[in-house]
């Protein structure tokens, strides 16, 4: 089996996720706008839920292996997935927030729905990078420099974890 992992930016929303947890999300909410996001766009249209986007069996996997390397996880999480480059406002980091929601990036959508089309089995595994905006009383809002200082402290524990 072939696994291809990206590392990016993934933000908390909720105090007790903190950077460096790991949240194997099992939702997403799209903010996005713009990106093309289905293989059936014409002359056949296909319609395919994407109420269980992420896989069950990969997900309790992945959760499995993250524990066994003795990483803090988080089993369940929905990922906000929000349109980039930009960072967002203290204004939707709240909202984002009160909505309940744990995890915030600018990845996942299109991408996990993609591969939904073509029944490619999905799991997200999202490493705390940051308090998106600053949402949580005494952090600061978020800045490019403090994401990579997360990446690059937990480098080697995301190669560890993929490579097994």
């Amino acid at each position: 089996m072939s696994v291809h992992h990206q590392p990016v930016r993934a933000g908390s929303l909720q105090a007790q996720v903190k950077p460096g947890d790991f949240v194997v999300c099992d939702q997403f909410v799209d903010r996005t706008s713009g990106r093309p996001d289905t293989f059936y766009d014409g002359p056949i249209v296909t319609h395919v839920s994407p109420a269980e986007t992420y896989d069950p069996i990969l997900r309790k996997l992945a959760v499995e292996t993250i524990r066994d390397h003795g990483i803090e996880c988080h089993e369940t999480g929905t990922i906000v997935v929000i349109q980039g480059p930009r960072f967002s406002t203290k204004a939707e980091s709240k909202w984002f927030h009160d909505a309940g929601w744990e995890v915030i990036n600018m990845t996942q959508y299109p991408e996990a729905y993609l591969c939904r089309e073509l029944g490619m089995g999905v799991v997200n595994i999202s490493l705390i990078t940051d308090y998106d905006s600053g949402v949580h009383a005494g952090t600061d809002a978020v800045t490019a420099h403090d994401v990579l200082a997360v990446f690059n402290s937990n480098a080697e524990r995301i190669n560890r974890l993929c490579a097994t």
